[in-house]
């Protein structure tokens, strides 16, 4: 699953986000306790089955193929400055068991300048291969911290220096998420000391 996203956009609309159980009875009957249908609030705990798609609509990753969904508490979202789970987090509010909403993450646009070639003896270069020694160096394909703390690609190695490219994974890129919650359970009381 990508790490970062710039953008995530909800494609479908979900239901009032306040409500925590929604009566769905019939046109012209009272509702009964049968009737209500619990949807996903703050503090719930809910498990989502997802299929990440590219814009093809080719499935590049998906829960249901791991076998296990992936389960998060509904308003943590907020605290983990990452986009793509802000996204998750925020659309399946106000969902009920069983019901899916789509969402589309990009990346920003792709930009030249942040494409690097660094000279071997540079000191960031020195740094990320004693950080990285244990991984077997820097090498092609590799996910790197700067020392600004921007994670970068590296493109290519050779005696003379090494190319990185610190765009965002997903730049030029969008992928469709496509959520399904399968649970909702309160989410455990603590009890104080």
């Amino acid at each position: 699953m990508p790490v970062a996203a710039n953008s995530v956009t909800p494609r479908t609309q979900n239901p009032d986000r306040r409500l925590r159980n929604v009566h769905v009875a019939a046109a012209g009957t009272s509702p009964s306790a049968d009737d209500i249908v619990r949807v996903a609030s703050v503090g719930d705990i809910v498990a989502v089955h997802f299929y990440c798609k590219d814009d093809e609509g080719q499935v590049l990753e998906s829960s249901r193929d791991a076998g296990e969904p992936l389960t998060f508490e509904v308003g943590a979202g907020e605290m983990m400055g990452n986009k793509l789970f802000q996204g998750f987090d925020e659309a399946v509010r106000g969902l009920a068991v069983g019901q899916t909403t789509v969402l589309e993450a990009s990346g920003g646009e792709w930009k030249r300048e942040l494409l690097f070639a660094v000279p071997r003896d540079h000191p960031e270069v020195q740094r990320l291969e004693g950080r990285y020694k244990n991984q077997g160096g820097l090498q092609r394909g590799l996910l790197v911290e700067l020392a600004n703390g921007a994670m970068a690609m590296v493109l290519e190695v050779s005696e003379e220096g090494v190319k990185i490219d610190a765009n965002n994974m997903l730049a030029g890129k969008k992928l469709v998420f496509e959520l399904e919650v399968v649970s909702i359970d309160t989410a455990p009381v603590e009890e104080e000391a």
